[in-house]
Parts: structure tokens; C-alpha cells; sequence
């Protein structure tokens, strides 16, 4: 968890995850060690509003706890001036660096995630005080901001469980913290907080975790088992008792326990995750569309996409592997798993470095074809 760990830094992230994960804010100093400009900036925000067609809701206003309506973006510059909270979603979308910050994130941790920016102006409250759904780390970029961090009334709401529908808590916020340029904020999912900017204007990233829940897992079970038609069977009518309905749903626990006992569910969850996962980049023209993979021949270097989780085994019948790399998944015969764990544990080899791990194998007629297989899939880039 390098990702992580440097994000925290100093505070150890043992401590961390034993004192603070899930259960408790904690706002960590950058100590002059920390800039996040390479990620966000003043200039950043004004390239995305000027070459980017940003809509609503992925751009929005909020000011003394209300988000405004859509037709207010027409007057971005006139409530800004008054005062308004500005919001940007997904900015790991829009800039390569704030993606790569998040897919790295996103492969150490594994679960997906989103950033979203906020620009914030002197003494002005956007939001009210509220919870969010998913775990919360603030970094500072530019300006002085306060926080206030309140105990969570609901413990682990999910997603349908808005603050909205709650009250806020009525007792003293338990962390009260002024974050400068280089700081980041931890708030656990369901804590209660607000924020408001001091002397100068403020920016700062707000990097969403999306931890998978028990309820989420069920879910996933259930989309399992709507496969099997014992599952989709009619449960027996009620007409006249419900001995019937008990004896049913008796036998649905003893085949639920039977199904559960004879699978790795564990496993099976952990690759279902992997596979919704999306490369940071997954387009390398023209070489992806098949044109001049070799433009150094043997010589040609080729890279591999970053932040990304790799499962590779072999094939049943023993005569290849199978990698898995998020949602893509090859088969490759007559290499075995030793050539694709070479191939997975740099971030750069050669043709040269591939006829090493295969020595028994001709260039033109068999390495040519595999690597070009692999560039084509989006396996590879070509670098």
C-alpha cells in the first residue's frame, strides 16, 4: 500500500488503519513535504472550465448549504464572485495526473474510487453539515480552509442512507482542524462535518474510497444464484397455511449453505472486483490497430500499463496461461505462467528480453505473433 503510505505521510499508516480507518477523522500535516499543485491547481481549474464542455452535475455551485440549479452555471464567474462554493466531479477523469494518483489508489487498495475538486472563497460555507457515503481524504492544495468533524449517527450508511434524511448530530465536533497547503483530512464514512474557508480562496481534492460492503457481496450472491433455476422457481401459494412456504424456504437455506460450502466465494468476489476494473489508459494508436508494433524490431520496447491488477494461471489443459487484467482476459497456448509473470513483473521489456524468457522459440514465427496478439488486446503498449 506504497499509494497509501505516501499519502499519510508522516503519520504511519499502521496506526492509521489500527486507530483511524472507518472509525475516526484525523488531519495529518504535510510539513513542507507534501505538494499536491502537481496534481491540482489554479491553472488546472481553468483549463478544465475553459477547454473542457463541462455539464451538470459534474459541475455545480453550492452556496450557504444548498446545491443550486443547472441554469446557475450560466453565471459561473457572477456567483463565484458572491461567494459560491465551486464543484468539479471526476477530475480523475479529465487529468492525467489526478488519474494515475487514483489508479494507483485504486490497484493498491482495491476498490474503485473518485475525485472530485472544490474551490471555495473567503469565509463562505458551500455545504452544510453532512456525511458522505464512503470513506473521505481531503488534500490542500492551494489556501487555508476550516474543518469541523462530528461523531456519525448512523454507523456504515450506505448508499440510499443520505445525510439528508437525518439530523445532524447535536453534540461538539470531536476534531476541529485548520488544513494549509500539503495537509490532508481524513473523515470516516458517516461522520458528520463542514467546512469553511479562511482569509483567502481555497482548493482542494476530495478523493472518494467506494469499500464493497456485506450488503454489496449478498448482491453479487444473489446476481449468482439467478443463474440456477432452483433460485428462480415460484415459491408455493399461501392459500391455506404457510407449512408449505417454511418447507421451501428451509430447503433454499440447506442449498444456499450446500452452494456456499462448495465454492471459494472469497476468491471468487476478490476476481468479480478485478474484473470491473479500467486501465488508466487503454488506447496506444497506431500500434493498437496493428500497424508498426515493431518499429525496432527485436530491439522494440514495450511497456505495461500501469496500476493494474494481474491474475495469470494455467490453462486446464496445460499447454498455456491465462492472464486476466481487469475486464480483459487472453489465453495464451505454449507459454507457460513463468513467461507471463516475466512479462508482468517489469514495467518495460524488449523483444530481446522476450526471446530470453523463451528460448526455444523462433522471433518471426512465434514471438512476433504473441507480443503483436498482446499489443492488439491492450495487454501491451508499444513504448
Amino acid at each position: 500500500m506504497r499509494s497509501l503510505a505516501n499519502l499519510l505521510q508522516p503519520y504511519d499508516i499502521e496506526d492509521f488503519l489500527d486507530c483511524n480507518w472507518t472509525n475516526k477523522a484525523v488531519a495529518i500535516p504535510g510539513a513542507g513535504k507534501k505538494d499536491f499543485t502537481r496534481l491540482f491547481s489554479w491553472q488546472k481549474l481553468n483549463y478544465l472550465l475553459n477547454f473542457h464542455q463541462l455539464k451538470y452535475p459534474d459541475i455545480r455551485l453550492a452556496v450557504a448549504g444548498k446545491v443550486l440549479e443547472e441554469s446557475a452555471n450560466d453565471n459561473l464567474s457572477k456567483f463565484c464572485q458572491s461567494g459560491a462554493t465551486l464543484i468539479i466531479n471526476r477530475v480523475h477523469k479529465l487529468i492525467p495526473e489526478v488519474a494515475e494518483f487514483a489508479a494507483e489508489l485504486k490497484a493498491d487498495l482495491g476498490y474503485s474510487n473518485q475525485v472530485n475538486a472544490y474551490c471555495s472563497w473567503p469565509e463562505k460555507q458551500g455545504f452544510a453539515t453532512h456525511y458522505d457515503t464512503h470513506e473521505v481524504f481531503i488534500l490542500q492544495t492551494d489556501g487555508i480552509k476550516q474543518w469541523y468533524v462530528f461523531e456519525d449517527t448512523i454507523k456504515y450508511p450506505l448508499p440510499d442512507q443520505k445525510s439528508s434524511t437525518f439530523p445532524p448530530p447535536e453534540t461538539a465536533a470531536y476534531l476541529s482542524c485548520i488544513l494549509h497547503p500539503g495537509d490532508v483530512l481524513y473523515i470516516p464514512r458517516g461522520h458528520w462535518h463542514y467546512a469553511v474557508a479562511s482569509e483567502e480562496p481555497s482548493l482542494h481534492l476530495t478523493l472518494g474510497i467506494h469499500c464493497k460492503t456485506g450488503i454489496d457481496f449478498l448482491e453479487w450472491l444473489a446476481g449468482e444464484l439467478r443463474q440456477q433455476p432452483e433460485w428462480r422457481k415460484s415459491l408455493p401459494l399461501r392459500i391455506n397455511n404457510a407449512d408449505s412456504l417454511n418447507a421451501n424456504v428451509n430447503h433454499l437455506i440447506t442449498e444456499l449453505h450446500r452452494y456456499t460450502n462448495s465454492k471459494n466465494l472469497g476468491e471468487e468476489y476478490s476476481n468479480y472486483l478485478d474484473s470491473l476494473g479500467k486501465p488508466v489508459a487503454k488506447y496506444s494508436f497506431p500500434y493498437q490497430a496493428g500497424f508498426n508494433i515493431f518499429p525496432c524490431g527485436i530491439h522494440t520496447k514495450f511497456r505495461i500499463p500501469k496500476f493494474q491488477r494481474v491474475r495469470i494461471s494455467d490453462l486446464p489443459d496445460g499447454c498455456g496461461c491465462k492472464i486476466v487484467v481487469g475486464e480483459k482476459e487472453v489465453s495464451l497456448r505454449g507459454v507457460t505462467a513463468k513467461f507471463a509473470d516475466n512479462l508482468f513483473s517489469t514495467d518495460f521489456f524488449t523483444g530481446e528480453d522476450a526471446m530470453d524468457w523463451l528460448p526455444d522459440y523462433d522471433w518471426e514465427i512465434d514471438v512476433m505473433p504473441l507480443l503483436s496478439r498482446l499489443v492488439v488486446d491492450g495487454i501491451i503498449f508499444v513504448s
